[in-house]
């Protein structure tokens, strides 16, 4: 049998072959992120054997695996994919700690070769749609997020005082007055009337003239009054654009979201803590439950809540969580065991065991409902059977 490592790079990959006792039948060469690199390599591969013969291994790292990967399985080679953690592992045993992509690659041959390891399984179709939506989802909103931050240092300087007007400053309202009028030396040029007016349409009726006065009043009193700056009223209303174009993209992506996890059709919804934002982000950062082998602790061992031990002799480290895995699936696993516990007494109870009776930090009893929760899952979505709130228990994993 061949064994075949690649290591990937962004604009070029290295690859090596090793026969089973680790003698090097290919030397580590670079292939370019091309077709034309992609059709020498292999033809190199035919040179080594049949695909029956041959075990092709890469890492995956960040995506930019998927193209040659692609083409390799097009090409009828089967290919396993690592976690990039195990080829640095295989390099630190180097006596003398050198790592490059050349030693990476015949790490990843010998690694293919001695076994001990789970390949990591590649999303497919609903899965993969929603994994990607639901990244881009996460995108939108820290870009969301970055621009009302900006905005609100922007009003700081320009109106101070509007805020203080409304309970949410990025609401409708508040958002079509700044663009009327992006600063309090700019609102007083407004007439009430026509500010009222605007108030009631963006408000559901709930503002009107008297709101209308009030900001009126408080621009006349404002520190900001003398601020007059075009620079400053321009970029107001260059943030309110990207809010308002952010705003819609986090829509038509929550409908897509939407409609795929419906086709779906996973119980995963009916679980305490789980609805329909984080959700799809567990479901697609998962995927398939019957990939996992051994229980439920495979589910956190991938989540990364497992537990990292270390210990030399008689020395003891702290126990801490590995945080191995997608930091999106933990985030999501995290935002519902804080939901459940609020909204399940079963949970609560667990939360209450830990944070109350133990004495634990909020964290690691919060991390203890997580970690009750992948036992949820495991139980309710690998078989797709309904959600049963008997079966919770106070005993954690």
């Amino acid at each position: 049998m061949t064994y075949i490592g690649i290591d990937i790079g962004k604009s070029k990959h290295c690859i090596a072959a090793i026969d089973e006792r680790a003698n090097i039948l290919l030397k580590p060469a670079f292939v370019p992120q091309q077709a034309a690199g992609f059709e020498q390599i292999a033809k190199q591969l035919r040179e080594l054997g049949p695909p029956d013969q041959v075990k092709v291994g890469m890492e995956a790292s960040g995506h930019y695996w998927v193209h040659f990967f692609n083409f390799l399985t097009e090409q009828g080679w089967t290919v396993e994919l690592f976690n990039p953690v195990l080829s640095c592992a295989q390099t630190r045993t180097h006596l003398r700690g050198r790592k490059t992509d050349k030693d990476d690659a015949i790490a990843i041959a010998k690694a293919l070769r001695d076994g001990g390891y789970n390949p990591w399984a590649i999303p497919s179709g609903e899965h993969a749609q929603m994994k990607l939506l639901c990244r881009q989802r996460s995108f939108i909103v820290s870009e969301l997020s970055n621009a009302k931050r900006r905005l609100t240092g922007l009003v700081d300087l320009a109106f101070p005082e509007l805020p203080e007007h409304f309970s949410d400053t990025y609401g409708k309202a508040p958002l079509a007055v700044l663009e009327r009028a992006p600063s309090a030396r700019d609102l007083l040029s407004v007439p009430v009337k026509e500010l009222a007016e605007l108030l009631h349409q963006n408000s559901g009726g709930r503002h009107g003239e008297t709101m209308a006065k009030k900001l009126r009043a408080a621009a006349r009193k404002s520190i900001a009054l003398s601020q007059d700056c075009h620079a400053l009223r321009s970029s107001i209303s260059l943030m309110i654009e990207q809010l308002n174009f952010f705003a819609t993209q986090l829509k038509d992506c929550d409908k897509q979201i939407e409609s795929i996890f419906e086709k779906i059709d996973d119980p995963i919804e009916a679980i305490p803590g789980i609805g329909a934002k984080n959700g799809p982000v567990i479901l697609s950062e998962l995927g398939e439950l019957s990939r996992f082998k051994g229980g439920y602790k495979k589910l956190l061992a991938f989540a990364g809540l497992d537990p990292r031990i270390r210990e030399s002799g008689q020395w003891k480290g702290t126990v801490k969580m590995s945080k191995r895995g997608s930091p999106a699936l933990r985030t999501a696993l995290f935002q519902a065991a804080s939901m459940g516990r609020l909204h399940n007494p079963d949970l609560q109870a667990i939360y209450h065991l830990h944070r109350h009776e133990k004495g634990k930090n909020h964290r690691v009893a919060i991390s203890h409902v997580a970690r009750k929760i992948v036992q949820i899952i495991w139980a309710t979505c690998r078989n797709k059977a309904p959600f049963d709130a008997s079966k919770i228990c106070l005993k954690t994993p």
